[in-house]
């Protein structure tokens, strides 16, 4: 399987080239990213973490929704905010058509109704239009992440998983047994259960052992294991080391998915 991690994984200590090569001489595949502005100081514009990326012969993965998280309800609601939330999904659509990301990642905040209902049939026919996906991730609310898949069906309208946020959130909610058959990437890192960490394994709780059985179980064909690392604990683990030990679990838990799928 494909291996990627976050372009950003938690060290601002480092330069941006010094980052990517790190990613690269860690034996991972792909990155994930984002072109929100707010972030270029810390990792240039779209076009230049792309060139870079390719630099290094790093594939992209996905692309992540820009947002704000208090204006995420906006998008529910008939005002110039939730105009905006439309827009920039629109842009990062383009921006991953532009360059070649499978999918844009995208958190959705609120209470499902009609204006969004109707914000989202748009964003999705500029997704058919330009031949990429959504991928609506679990966070830290159930609604409207389910309300929108009961009431959509179309083949751009995808799964992210981020087994973090299923950790600490609503670690009974079995996402990948409902949603797995949407599946299209992954945003895995662990945490002690209590907060949103984005940590390594050893810092955290989650049984990967047990999510490597569910994921046995879908079709992980077009489906890379990336970490969305940003080290919130990370008992002075160095961004060397932070790359290596985050190798070592998409590793272990590449084994362990190969496991199941074999029995």
């Amino acid at each position: 399987m494909q291996k990627g991690i976050s372009y950003f994984f938690g060290y601002k200590n480092i330069s941006k080239e010094e980052r990517v090569k790190l990613i690269k001489d860690g034996g991972f595949d792909c990155v994930i990213t984002s072109q929100d502005e707010r972030f270029n100081e810390q990792n240039g514009d779209i076009n230049f973490q792309v060139e870079l990326f390719k630099r290094y012969g790093l594939k992209l993965s996905s692309l992540h929704n820009q947002y704000i998280t208090s204006e995420l309800p906006n998008f529910w609601l008939d005002n110039e905010i939730g105009d905006k939330l439309e827009r920039n999904l629109i842009k990062d659509l383009e921006t991953a058509k532009q360059f070649g990301f499978k999918c844009v990642v995208v958190h959705m905040m609120g209470t499902y109704n009609e204006i969004g209902k109707e914000r989202l049939k748009r964003v999705l026919s500029k997704c058919e239009e330009l031949d990429v996906p959504i991928a609506i991730e679990n966070i830290d609310y159930q609604h409207p992440f389910i309300d929108i898949f009961e009431n959509f069906n179309s083949p751009y309208l995808k799964f992210c998983y981020d087994s973090g946020h299923n950790n600490c959130f609503d670690k009974e909610f079995n996402y990948l047994e409902k949603y797995g058959d949407k599946l299209i990437c992954l945003h895995l890192h662990d945490n002690d259960g209590t907060a949103d960490q984005h940590t390594l394994a050893r810092f955290g709780t989650i049984d990967w052992e047990t999510l490597a059985k569910k994921l046995a179980k879908l079709d992980l064909s077009n489906v890379s294991l990336d970490y969305e690392m940003l080290m919130k604990v990370n008992g002075n683990v160095d961004a060397k080391q932070c790359i290596q030990e985050t190798k070592e679990m998409a590793d272990k838990l590449e084994s362990a998915i190969k496991k199941y799928q074999n029995q």
